[in-house]
Order: C-alpha cells, then sequence, then structure tokens
C-alpha cells in the first residue's frame, strides 16, 4: 500500500512475492564479489557493495513491479538500471542522500535482525516549515520505516534517504537499483 511520508514523498513497501528465490540469488555472491571502486558514489558511508548486471535480476524483480504496478492501479513500462548488493558490517552506515536521477529506486531487504541499521528518509523541505508550525502540526523530520527479511522497497528517486549505523556483528545484506519510468498506462 502507498504511504505517503512528508510533502512529495511516497513509498511503497511489501513482502516480495519471491523472497525465497531473492535471498538464494543473494546468497550466490559473497564478501569475495566486492568492488567498491566499481561505483562512482559512497565517498561519505562506510559499505561494501557488490556491482550486479541488471539483466541477471529483471526477472526476480518482475514480481514485485507488478504489485506496485497494482498498488498505483496502473502499468508502466520501464529500464532498471544496474543493481548492487549492500553489505553492511558493524558501524556501516549510508549518509543522507538521493537518487535524483532516476525516477524510482528500490530496497530488498535480504534479512533483519537485534541491532540492524534502520533505512530512515529526511523531508528535503524541512527547512520551509517554521518551527511554530512544526509544533502545532507535530512535524517530525525523519521518518524510520520498519521492514522484515523479505520486504522490498519502492520509492521516488529525488527522495532522501539514510542508512543508520549497524550494531550487529551480523551482515545486513540489501539488493538495490534505481528504475527509469519509460510510459504510464492504465
Amino acid at each position: 500500500m502507498i504511504q505517503n511520508v512528508f510533502p512529495h514523498t511516497f513509498y511503497s513497501i511489501f513482502q516480495a512475492p519471491n523472497k525465497n528465490e531473492f535471498n538464494a540469488a543473494i546468497d550466490k555472491y559473497g564478501e569475495e564479489h566486492i568492488d567498491n571502486g566499481e561505483f562512482d558514489w559512497g565517498k561519505e558511508c562506510i559499505i561494501d557493495r557488490i556491482p550486479l548486471h541488471w539483466s541477471d535480476w529483471i526477472d526476480l524483480l518482475m514480481p514485485s513491479l507488478d504489485l506496485l504496478g497494482q498498488d498505483f492501479g496502473k502499468k508502466f513500462k520501464f529500464v532498471m538500471l544496474d543493481p548492487w548488493i549492500n553489505y553492511y558490517k558493524r558501524g556501516s552506515y549510508q549518509e543522507v542522500h538521493d537518487h535524483a536521477l532516476q525516477d524510482l529506486a528500490c530496497v530488498y531487504f535480504a534479512n533483519n535482525g537485534k541491532d540492524f541499521s534502520q533505512f530512515i528518509f529526511t523531508d528535503r523541505y524541512s527547512m520551509s516549515l517554521q518551527h511554530p508550525v512544526k509544533q502545532l502540526i507535530g512535524y517530525q523530520n525523519l521518518h524510520g520505516i520498519n521492514y522484515n527479511a523479505g520486504d522490498i522497497i519502492f520509492f521516488p528517486g529525488h527522495a532522501l534517504h539514510q542508512v543508520t549505523s549497524h550494531n550487529s556483528d551480523v551482515i545486513r545484506k540489501t539488493f538495490a537499483c534505481n528504475i527509469m519510468i519509460e510510459e504510464v498506462s492504465g
């Protein structure tokens, strides 16, 4: 179900219908596949990443994209850009950032647990509200997402988000990709 967080920011989160297959595909990769040098982003965070090719993952993502289209009540054609796997080890985090050049961003949460890092949206427009208005409406600048293993989230690329420091010895694994919408119908 689509949820609004801040003005102009929404997200849709649900269990991936093929979460077992998704996890099996992610588990085929290990630390020997980490190649942080393949990314031109990430200089302001501590995270390990595994580059992937979109053609190897599109079939796994399609059932979730179909559900997303149902959530909006529309069909859409799209291009999936090359995805990656994130490894969050103890102390890893992702700074506040966006994917502003892409229409949608997607994160699949392969696992979760005690002391795992949190996925948080930050309102980029928070500076436009005066403090008395914030007090009046109970405004919060941050919105943490409650997720379970097997959940997948889609949100607009312009949405500021971050991942807090990971405080577990269990590696937090996520799959992420960007999506460009080519046509909307229905």
